[in-house]
């Protein structure tokens, strides 16, 4: 999930899940889904996921000309690859040990988000 320290604008959050057609999505396009869907066997945040992510995040900035400094964790899966251009943003890595005092995420605000947005998946079927 990557919000401005406002709340007052979002990107799609990421969803990723193990099954590349889960049934419940199985007449949907993802393109339509209000999320970006990505999978891999173990349903877990990869390299290539972050890399393919910040382009896209990339390319929506650069077409509304919005620049940003992205603060980002130390997990060992936010690395950027050598081929990796970005324009518009600027990341930035957290300090060690700063991540739950600063990332309003870990106060609980990832779960609601899963709980609210896993039930309207299921209504859109």
């Amino acid at each position: 999930m990557c919000y401005n320290a406002s709340g007052t604008e979002k990107a799609k959050a990421v969803f990723i899940r193990k099954s590349q057609n889960p049934c419940t999505l199985k007449h949907i396009p993802k393109s339509s889904l209000p999320i970006q869907y990505y999978w891999n066997k173990t349903a877990y945040m990869q390299v290539s996921i972050w890399n393919d992510w910040l382009k896209l995040f990339d390319v929506q900035l650069r077409l509304q000309n919005h620049h940003i400094i992205l603060l980002y964790d130390g997990a060992s899966t936010h690395i950027l690859h050598e081929n990796t251009t970005l324009s518009n943003i600027r990341l930035h890595k957290l300090p060690s040990n700063t991540t739950a005092h600063l990332q309003p995420y870990d106060a609980g605000i990832i779960r609601s988000f899963k709980v609210s947005n896993f039930n309207k998946i299921h209504i859109i079927k």
